[in-house]
């Protein structure tokens, strides 16, 4: 009879005690695991996780305190692709264990080397062609360059897959527009564009992203003209569906600024299920919520190849 050494049965035990309290986290009651309409869809999620922030302290709403719910949420989500926006090392620390099989892409944006609009992506599904990303200025490849009218430096994160099933191409935009002024948000929009446009149109794309602005602007009508539709949308109709940013106050958000999180695609993708995900948790007798903004998803078939 082979016997191992102990180290080694050791580093299994280990590695199943991992696994099973991964796949404990993914399945809580109170979170609604999402199901797919088939195993050939690419599933993605849109989320601003908030980062964290000094203000937050005491309010129950602190990345300590929310970290578990976040994660539950975002494992019920079962995406091959999330796209994170306000994403932080503290982030990172918490989440990476939870998500073994997915691979960390995104764009170094500032002096500390956070990669604000990181990207997480399944391994098993999709290999890495490329990834890089650019600031959305006037001089895109100038560090830290930004427009006049914005309040703050913004990117973009672009992803490039191969999907290992079907062999197709695909390529994620991530990114965060300016949260103060429209001015900004258009010209930022329109820079976006000009990227894509760089590249090869027949390759399945998909933009994400907090736009921090409806879709009645013009930043939202630069990405459509650019030959891209707003997923949700497409499935459920122009009427506005309320806010998707909602200061940790839920459904009892007094204001509305209407949708601002968003799931582009070209014609080179099918969106069949779009859904904005509401999900929270009561935590000592307080609805407690994973964000300040609701995650939106959209799941995918690749369209047909055009001739």
């Amino acid at each position: 009879m082979r016997k191992f050494p102990r180290q080694r049965i050791l580093a299994f035990f280990l590695c199943a005690l991992a696994a099973n309290f991964a796949f404990a986290a993914s399945t809580t009651s109170d979170i609604p695991q999402r199901k797919r309409q088939s195993p050939e869809v690419v599933r993605v999620l849109s989320a601003n996780i908030r980062f964290p922030l000094d203000a937050d302290n005491g309010t129950g709403n602190e990345w300590q305190l929310r970290k578990e719910l976040a994660r539950d949420v975002l494992l019920a989500q079962d995406a091959d692709i999330i796209c994170f926006q306000e994403f932080r090392k503290q982030h990172l620390e918490f989440l990476k264990d939870y998500f073994p099989g997915h691979a960390r892409a995104g764009f170094v944006e500032g002096p500390d080397e956070r990669k604000a609009n990181t990207i997480f992506y399944s391994t098993k599904r999709f290999e890495k062609i490329a990834e890089g990303g650019v600031f959305l200025s006037p001089t895109p490849d100038v560090y830290r360059s930004k427009f006049e009218e914005s309040a703050s430096v913004r990117n973009v994160t672009r992803l490039h897959l191969r999907d290992r099933k079907t062999g197709r191409e695909l390529m994620i935009w991530n990114t965060h527009l300016d949260h103060k002024y429209q001015t900004a948000r258009d010209k930022q929009a329109a820079a976006l564009v000009e990227q894509i446009k760089k590249r090869p149109a027949d390759i399945p794309q998909i933009i994400t992203g907090d736009f921090n602005c409806t879709a009645k602007t013009q930043a939202i009508n630069t990405i459509k003209a650019g030959g891209f539709t707003d997923t949700y949308t497409a499935l459920h109709g122009p009427a506005d569906p309320g806010y998707t940013y909602h200061g940790f106050n839920g459904h009892n958000y007094g204001k509305s600024y209407g949708k601002i999180d968003f799931v582009f695609c070209n014609d080179r993708l099918r969106p069949t299920v779009a859904e904005i995900i509401k999900d929270s948790r009561v935590i000592d007798g307080v609805r407690r919520y994973p964000s300040d903004h609701y995650f939106v998803s959209t799941e995918f078939e690749y369209a047909k190849t055009k001739k």
